[in-house]
């Protein structure tokens, strides 16, 4: 999609990206930075980057909607893997990146019953600290509430159940273009803008590529060019250090390698979001709108048993919602709906969370395990890992 169809942003939104731009660009001054640097100050720049400021993210008058908005069946079903866990662990949740608090609330009230449940939520932003807490104590009642606190780091030792959803699409990426000589993409200031250009690949990005390029085994195009996720290492290693005994359960959009590199895949799939309209240009008034790249769930496994974690699980999005009695689920909201409206909105949700073309397939799951012989419920109804 180009830009040229996207909603041009008020001047206070323009005020706030220049100011941004200003930065990054002073950073470069007459050189340039890597795309995964450019990445991360445009997403995450404190005070500036898109999900660090506060213009409205998630939902309908946002710039995406995740599953946890278009149903609490989606959370309702990841409450339930949950549960599975609880008989080898403690009652304790914490969720990286709460987004809207959506997906918070609807594990929450699903846990009711359970003694002494503890949830905790890792936001690093301030502002989407504050909405989270807003809108949870707007949908959960004040004991409910109570099993709620945040924190802005990892803790030391965790012990239990650790969720992130559409967290790795969001970690900054390298970009790269393959040929003779492996290229890595730059960003420039010129002319009064940000751009791309690409240079030889340092050591490093070449090393990563060989890897997976070894992996892949088939020749690629001149001129593909694609994504490589080096931080995905470092994320998993922390949140690995962190759990001292526990789960971590991982939704996302991606694929295994050898369809996340398919030769017919030449731009890669970074995508950009704002106001429900996607596109490519990743330089389009930064902070203002969403980078995300899809994940490579076969390095997410190879990082993660690098660092002390066993894979317990892989599938597709659908077949998790379904193992995690989803239909049991919808039919007690459909027995509550009170006209046909509700019905058929209920109807549409399912479709959306479990369809191929929509949510079914494109996402996927993946639960990794440290110091724990149990297995969450999930993964039964259609296991992928050999697809890794």
């Amino acid at each position: 999609m180009s830009t040229s169809t996207l909603p041009e942003p008020d001047d206070i939104a323009r005020v706030h990206s220049e100011k941004l731009q200003s930065l990054i660009a002073s950073r470069i001054g007459n050189a340039s930075i890597s795309f995964a640097d450019y990445m991360q100050q445009a997403l995450y720049e404190p005070g500036l980057g898109y999900y660090m400021a506060g213009a409205q993210k998630f939902g309908e008058a946002g710039d995406f909607v995740t599953a946890p908005e278009i149903s609490p069946l989606f959370g309702q079903c990841i409450a339930q893997s949950c549960r599975s866990l609880f008989a080898a662990l403690p009652t304790s949740i914490l969720e990286l990146g709460a987004g809207s608090g959506k997906l918070a609330s609807s594990i929450v009230m699903a846990l009711s019953d359970v003694t002494n449940l503890e949830y905790l939520i890792l936001e690093p932003s301030a502002e989407l600290q504050l909405r989270q807490q807003q809108n949870l104590q707007a949908a959960l009642s004040a004991e409910q509430y109570a099993a709620v606190s945040w924190l802005t780091a990892l803790p030391e030792s965790f012990t239990g159940i650790v969720i992130a959803n559409e967290v790795m699409d969001a970690l900054p990426v390298e970009r790269i273009k393959v040929g003779e000589v492996l290229q890595q993409a730059r960003v420039v200031w010129k002319n009064g803008q940000l751009s791309e250009c690409f240079a030889d690949a340092p050591d490093y990005l070449q090393d990563d590529w060989a890897h997976v390029h070894q992996e892949l085994n088939v020749p690629l195009p001149d001129g593909y060019q694609t994504e490589l996720a080096l931080l995905l290492g470092p994320w998993l290693s922390s949140i690995a250090d962190s759990i001292e005994v526990g789960a971590l359960l991982l939704i996302d959009y991606g694929y295994p390698r050898q369809e996340y590199y398919a030769d017919e895949r030449v731009k890669g799939s970074l995508a950009c979001y704002h106001q429900h309209r996607m596109h490519d240009d990743a330089f389009w008034w930064p902070g203002l709108q969403d980078i995300t790249a899809h994940v490579d769930f076969t390095r997410v496994v190879e990082q993660g048993t690098s660092n002390g974690l066993e894979l317990l699980g892989y599938t597709s999005q659908s077949s998790f919602l379904l193992d995690n009695g989803l239909m049991g689920h919808m039919q007690l909201a459909s027995d509550v709906c009170q006209t046909e409206v509700e019905q058929l909105r209920l109807s549409q949700a399912i479709k959306k969370l479990t369809l191929p073309g929509e949510m079914g397939e494109r996402f996927q799951v993946m639960a990794m395990g440290k110091g724990i012989d149990c297995e969450p419920t999930g993964f039964k109804l259609l296991e992928l890992s050999h697809r890794l």
